[in-house]
C-alpha cells in the first residue's frame, strides 16, 4: 500500500469515523438538553464530511471567496 493507497483509505474511513462522533456528540448533548450545541456538532459534523468527500471543491470555493474579499 502506497502513500495513495494509505490515503484513500483515511479519506474513505474518516467518513464514517466522522459520522459517529457527530452522532455521538449529539446524542450526548441532546440528553443535556443542548440545543445549541447539537445545532453545532451537526454543522460540524456536515462540513467535516463535505471536506472528506471532495476536499477539491472546498479548496476551490475558500480560494474562490478569499479571492473576493482581497480583491483578487
Amino acid at each position: 500500500m502506497g502513500l495513495k493507497g494509505l490515503s484513500d483509505f483515511v479519506l474513505e474511513q474518516g467518513k464514517y469515523v466522522i459520522i459517529m462522533l457527530v452522532v455521538y456528540l449529539a446524542s450526548k448533548n441532546f440528553a443535556k438538553s443542548k440545543v445549541v450545541q447539537v445545532i453545532s456538532a451537526f454543522v460540524g459534523g456536515a462540513v467535516a464530511y463535505f471536506f472528506l468527500n471532495d476536499p477539491q471543491k472546498v479548496f476551490d470555493g475558500i480560494g474562490t471567496i478569499i479571492g473576493k474579499l482581497f480583491g483578487g
